[in-house]
C-alpha cells in the first residue's frame, strides 16, 4: 500500500543490488553500526504480515539493533528480540453502549489510554519506561498520543530517538456513514493530528508527493520518502508467446483498485489475452467472481489464491503484464506508489498502469511498462491490443534491469541514515 524530504526522491540517482530474497536479511550496511542497541518497532497490524514493517526489522537487525515490536497477534519474524502481542479490547468497550460512552464521557487522553495502552503487555510498559530503547519506531498513527504520556514515555523513555513511518496517507476527513463512525469522528482526528506532535525526531511515508500533502496540512518538516521495495531476487523474465498475453493484477481486493475498469477492457480484447486476479479474501473476491461468472471472456479470467509476502516475486514471474489501474479517487490512489509495482519489477513482469504521477514516473525512467491515456476501459483496451509480443519481451527486459536498481538495499540505507541524523524537531 503503500510511504516523505529529499530532493526527487524518486529520480534516477538510485543504485545497487541486494544478494537475499529475503526481506528481513535486507542488509543496507556493510556492517553493524549499532552493536548493543536496542530497538522498539510499533505497528497495529500482524508484523509478520507486514512487507514494509518486517522490511524495518531487518534493515536494523543488519545494521547491529537488537529489535523487539509490539502488534497484533503472538506471530512475529522469528529475528526479534520478544515480541509483545497487544490484547484484545475489552468487550463492553466494543458495544453500542460502550462506544458511547468512552467516546461522548470519557476525555480523549483516558480514551486513549482505554482504547490502546491499557492493552500493552506491563513487561514492555517496564521497559518503555525504563528507557530500555535507544530507538522507538511508531508506524501509522493509531500509537501517536503514547508519546505523549508521561506515565510510560517518561524522562528516560524520551532520551530515544523516536521515529514515525507514516507509510500512506490518511485523510482528516474520512468517517463511516454509521452512527459510529460519528461518534468516533472527533478522536480519529485528534490521534491523527499527533503526526504532527514534535516528540517525533523524524518521520517517513511512502513518497514525497504524500509527504508533501501531510508537511502542508500539519506544518511539519517533509517525512522522508522510504519506498515500498522488495528485496532483489535473482531471477529472469519468462518466455513469452506471441498467441498470449497473460495479464495479472495481484494484492488486495478493492473496487477502486481498477477491477471493473480492466473487465470492461476484456470485453474488447482479443483472445490473445487472459487475466489473472491474486488476490487477498475478502467479501470482493465474492463479487467479483459472480461479475467473471457472467462475463463473455470468462473463460479467459481467473481468480487464484495469494502468494506467501516472501513468495511473490516468484510466483509472480510466469506472467506478462501488471495491471496497476487506479482512478485517482483519492489521495492515496492518486499518489500510489504500491508493494505490487516493486515486486512486478521483482517479478520481471511489464507494467501496465494509468496516469498515476508517482508510478508513470518510474516507468517512463525505466521504459519498463505503458502509460494508459485515461481510467477508462476503453482506453486500457486500446492500449493494451496496440501492443506486439516485441513490446512485451521489451518490457520485460526494462523491469529485469530495473530489478538491480529497483530493491530493498538502498531503501534501507536511507532509512537508516534517516534515524542518525540530526532530529527535525523536538520538544
Amino acid at each position: 500500500m503503500a510511504g516523505g524530504g529529499r530532493q526527487d526522491p524518486d529520480g534516477p540517482q538510485r543504485r545497487p543490488t541486494l544478494e537475499s530474497s529475503d526481506a528481513l536479511t535486507a542488509r543496507a550496511p556493510s556492517r553493524p553500526r549499532h552493536m548493543n542497541h536496542r530497538a522498539l518497532v510499533i505497528s497495529y497490524s500482524v508484523i509478520e504480515d507486514d512487507p514494509r514493517v518486517s522490511r524495518q526489522i531487518g534493515w536494523l537487525i543488519g545494521d547491529g539493533w537488537t529489535v523487539d515490536t509490539l502488534g497484533i497477534g503472538e506471530r512475529s519474524p522469528q529475528e526479534v528480540a520478544n515480541h509483545f502481542a497487544l490484547a484484545e479490547q475489552k468487550p463492553w468497550l466494543m458495544t453500542k453502549w460502550g462506544t458511547l460512552l468512552v467516546h461522548s464521557l470519557v476525555p480523549r487522553r483516558r480514551r486513549f489510554r482505554r482504547l490502546i495502552t491499557d492493552r500493552v503487555p506491563p513487561e514492555l510498559l517496564h521497559r518503555i519506561r525504563a528507557g530500555s530503547y535507544d530507538l522507538v519506531v511508531f508506524n501509522e498513527f493509531e500509537f501517536t498520543p503514547w508519546v505523549d504520556d508521561p506515565r510510560d514515555f517518561t524522562t528516560a523513555a524520551r532520551a530515544a530517538r523516536i521515529h514515525l513511518d507514516m507509510h500512506e496517507y490518511h485523510r482528516p476527513d474520512i468517517r463511516r456513514l454509521t452512527l459510529g463512525g460519528r461518534l468516533t469522528a472527533h478522536h480519529y482526528r485528534w490521534v491523527r493530528r499527533q503526526i504532527g506532535n514534535p516528540a517525533f525526531t523524524s518521520r517517513s511515508v511512502v513518497n514525497a508527493q504524500i509527504g508533501a500533502l501531510y508537511a502542508q496540512e500539519l506544518d511539519i518538516p517533509a517525512p522522508v520518502p522510504i519506498r515500498n521495495v522488495p528485496p532483489y531476487v535473482n531471477q529472469t523474465p519468462s518466455e513469452t508467446n506471441p498467441d498470449q498475453v497473460r495479464l495479472l493484477y495481484h494484492g488486495m481486493a478493492a473496487w477502486e483498485r481498477g477491477f471493473r475498469e480492466i473487465l470492461e477492457a476484456l470485453r474488447e480484447l482479443p483472445e490473445r489475452f487472459t487475466m489473472t486476479f491474486m488476490l487477498m479474501p475478502n467479501a470482493i473476491v465474492d463479487a467479483l467472481r459472480e461479475l467473471i461468472a457472467a462475463h463473455p471472456a470468462r473463460d479467459r479470467i481467473h481468480i487464484v489464491p495469494p502468494a506467501p509476502m516472501r513468495d511473490v516475486a516468484e510466483r509472480i514471474n510466469g506472467y506478462d503484464l501488471e495491471i496497476i489501474y487506479f482512478p485517482p479517487v483519492n489521495p492515496n490512489l492518486l499518489y500510489a506508489l504500491p508493494n505490487k509495482l516493486f515486486e512486478s519489477i521483482q517479478g520481471r513482469l511489464g507494467i501496465v498502469l494509468g496516469e498515476s504521477p508517482a508510478m508513470a514516473e518510474i516507468v517512463r525512467e525505466h521504459g519498463n511498462g505503458v502509460v494508459v491515456p485515461g481510467f477508462g476501459g476503453a482506453d486500457l483496451a486500446r492500449t493494451l491490443e496496440r501492443l506486439t509480443n516485441e513490446d512485451v519481451v521489451r518490457m520485460k527486459a526494462a523491469s529485469d534491469a530495473a530489478s538491480q536498481k529497483l530493491n530493498a538495499e538502498e531503501e534501507g540505507r536511507v532509512f537508516l541514515e534517516l534515524l542518525d541524523t540530526p532530529t527535525q524537531d523536538r520538544s
